[in-house]
């Protein structure tokens, strides 16, 4: 059903499309809970993901694949929400860049559980990928003027500073959950094929997030509601999503996870400039230096 293509051209195709998609995801979070969009999405998702009913290999379906898939989704939903909550409340600019961090979790994990080689390089990329990330992060610790440096804070600032330390933590979360879904991602596409795979995996992170909204809110029958407006903008940041998945998935399928989720990544510049600029944030200049920093520490992590 794929083309017969390089790796990396899947891995670029979904780095390509993951920037489209977090740029109209932060247009529309601007005007929407978290929690609300992220079911309203997963639903919307999983049906995209049901018209791949005729591709589906159901004779490769055991329990114990159908179990690694599961644990993916059961990680990946959580980190999803947490990321869509810091999406919707910090700076797009701000936010990804950092998200490359998943990428250093990604291969501590991968170096426990799949025995993937860490070499001397990959670790200095490792370390830039944290440098970075703490650069852009400190603003959300103590007070900064204009291009993120320590400078005299107000008192009035202190609850802002915390909220924004929070919705990091969050963020931080996120890519470590997202880490050790990738793990489980790799360990199921052992087993099954891509769209199977991605048939399954919709269809669970929609049951999980169905399930983690009764337990927070409660009430489910408010979402239509609140995601009315949406309309087809919301199909149509699904069937992105579930391309962008097709692809990355299918990237890893052919070779190391160390090597397909640092790519994945890579279009975090181009979200971080067109982000910033869309949005009005402050910061971008820099924002997009560190960016293209971090950008070499996967560069080091790939090699």
């Amino acid at each position: 059903m794929l083309l017969l293509v390089p790796w990396y051209a899947y891995a670029l195709i979904s780095a390509v499309l993951v920037g489209i998609k977090s740029v109209l995801q932060k247009a529309e979070l601007k005007k929407e809970h978290s929690l609300d969009y992220t079911v309203a999405f997963s639903l919307v998702a999983m049906i995209v993901a049901l018209f791949l009913w005729p591709w589906v290999k159901w004779g490769s379906i055991a329990w114990e694949s159908v179990a690694y898939v599961y644990a993916a989704s059961l990680f990946g939903s959580v980190a999803i929400w947490m990321g869509t909550k810091a999406v919707r409340h910090l700076e797009l600019s701000l936010i990804s860049p950092q998200t490359v961090l998943s990428t250093l979790f990604t291969l501590v994990f991968a170096h426990f559980f799949l025995g993937d080689i860490l070499t001397i390089g990959q670790i200095w990329g490792a370390v830039i990928l944290v440098v970075g990330g703490a650069l852009l992060a400190k603003g959300s610790f103590m007070p900064a003027h204009h291009w993120g440096w320590v400078a005299t804070g107000k008192i009035g600032d202190l609850f802002k500073q915390k909220t924004e330390l929070f919705y990091e933590a969050l963020l931080l979360g996120s890519m470590v959950l997202m880490g050790f879904s990738s793990v489980f991602d790799k360990f199921s596409l052992a087993r099954l094929d891509v769209v199977t795979f991605l048939f399954l995996i919709s269809i669970f992170l929609f049951v999980n997030h169905f399930v983690l909204y009764l337990l927070v809110v409660g009430n489910v029958r408010q979402i239509p509601a609140r995601v009315e407006h949406l309309g087809w903008l919301l199909v149509g940041i699904a069937i992105i999503a579930t391309v962008s998945r097709l692809a990355y998935s299918q990237a890893l399928s052919m070779t190391e996870l160390s090597l397909v989720t640092p790519i994945k990544h890579s279009a975090m510049l181009v979200t971080t400039l067109i982000g910033g600029s869309l949005f009005k944030e402050k910061d971008v200049g820099f924002r997009a230096v560190i960016a293209l920093v971090m950008l070499i520490g996967v560069w080091l992590l790939v090699r």
